[in-house]
């Protein structure tokens, strides 16, 4: 898996149990589809900062939702 993919899986996973442990799971589910669209739609596409790509999105979101489960799993 290239780097690139790597790191978006972390940010989300990093984003869902941060706002999961600070709030609630769902909301930090939540948190890392938006800030990982953000980043694609407004950063890269609007803004120009990078190249946006669907499968960065994706593995974003999947990062959100392996913290989602954990939290789920460890209650």
């Amino acid at each position: 898996m290239p780097k690139d993919k790597k790191l978006h899986i972390y940010a989300g996973l990093s984003l869902a149990l941060t706002v999961g442990l600070s709030l609630c799971p769902f909301l930090g589910l939540v948190t890392a589809v938006v800030i990982g669209a953000g980043k694609e739609i407004i950063w890269d596409y609007l803004l120009k900062k990078g190249t946006p790509e669907w499968w960065d999105f994706i593995v974003t979101v999947l990062g959100g939702t392996l913290g989602y489960t954990i939290l789920n799993l460890a209650r």
